[in-house]
């Protein structure tokens, strides 16, 4: 389902405009992020405006602009936009074990994956709301080691 992204808020900003001026939006347009995948990504916010009344496209949580991202690009764009996102809680799942690490712990001095695969969390919940919401993007051990590789 898609949602009109020139809808206006409260200070008579359209949130196709108020996304341009992100800069996760220049990120996306550094990654080379197509339009119709940007429009998408507009569209899931506008979404969320209407589902939690928002008048103030300021109001959007960090969190819900990157999870709107991460649902809609390739694997390479969505790493990098959980990785950099200080909010995403990166755990490590190996032979059913998982834990939480920090990001330096994620591949050995040879770049070399020490997880079988990865989740990265992120808390998408409001400020209102008494339970978190935490939504998780998977990644495999290739995936991490191919993405290592370019830092």
């Amino acid at each position: 389902m898609t949602c009109n992204a020139n809808i206006m808020d409260k200070n008579n900003v359209s949130l196709d405009a108020w996304f341009e001026a992100t800069p996760e939006y220049g990120k996306c347009r550094e990654l080379g992020v197509s339009g119709p995948t940007v429009s998408t990504i507009e569209s899931d916010l506008a979404l969320y405006v209407e589902e939690h009344d928002i008048n103030d496209f300021g109001d959007i949580p960090e969190a819900e602009l990157v999870a709107a991202i991460a649902d809609n690009t390739d694997t390479r764009t969505r790493l990098r936009f959980l990785w950099e996102f200080e909010g995403a809680e990166l755990d490590g799942n190996t032979d059913g074990f998982s834990e939480p690490i920090d990001r330096d712990q994620a591949v050995d001095d040879d770049g070399k994956a020490i997880y079988e695969q990865y989740l990265l969390l992120v808390d998408v919940s409001l400020s209102s709301d008494t339970l978190e919401d935490w939504q998780a993007y998977g990644f495999t051990a290739t995936d991490i080691e191919d993405f290592a590789r370019s830092w």
